[in-house]
């Protein structure tokens, strides 16, 4: 990448050694050899580090636009909780295991969260399974019996 082209605030990936990881530019300076030096926090740790070779920045990280129909966290309503979040609600109250149906229906009632589409007990059950899939035990849910899922 160009020095033009790193700019404040953004995120970029770069090199360290072999290894890429993901800094966000907090500030530049220009040195009294004229050359720029980047200081920056990496996204993965929170520690601060400090980038002198521009060849290490690889490419900029754009922002996540959220999926088609969904909202993003800035355009969600206030008390409106996501899927999984309302999901895990109802089971914490209920305080058994569940069918997805049956806790896609009781979110609904309850005004806990909005989901747009034609079959919210599926798009619950896959966030429950991605979730428990991505986290393994450090997941809020836990596969109960076949069809069936509990609050950990």
């Amino acid at each position: 990448m160009k020095n033009s082209k790193i700019e404040i605030n953004k995120v970029y990936e770069i090199t360290i050694g072999k290894q890429k990881t993901t800094i966000k530019v907090l500030e530049v300076e220009r040195r009294v050899n004229g050359k720029l030096v980047y200081h920056c926090i990496n996204t993965g740790t929170d520690k601060p580090m400090v980038v002198s070779d521009v060849a290490r920045f690889l490419r900029e990280i754009k922002p996540k636009k959220p999926a088609k129909g969904t909202m993003s966290d800035a355009g969600k309503q206030p008390g409106v909780l996501s899927g999984l979040d309302a999901a895990y609600k109802v089971l914490v109250e209920a305080g058994r295991p569940m069918k997805v149906k049956e806790i896609a229906m009781i979110a609904l009632e309850n005004g806990y969260c909005k989901l747009k589409g034609a079959t919210p007990e599926f798009t619950i059950s896959s966030a429950i399974q991605r979730d428990i899939a991505a986290k393994g035990n450090a997941s809020r849910f836990v596969k109960a019996d076949r069809g069936l899922f509990a609050a950990r």
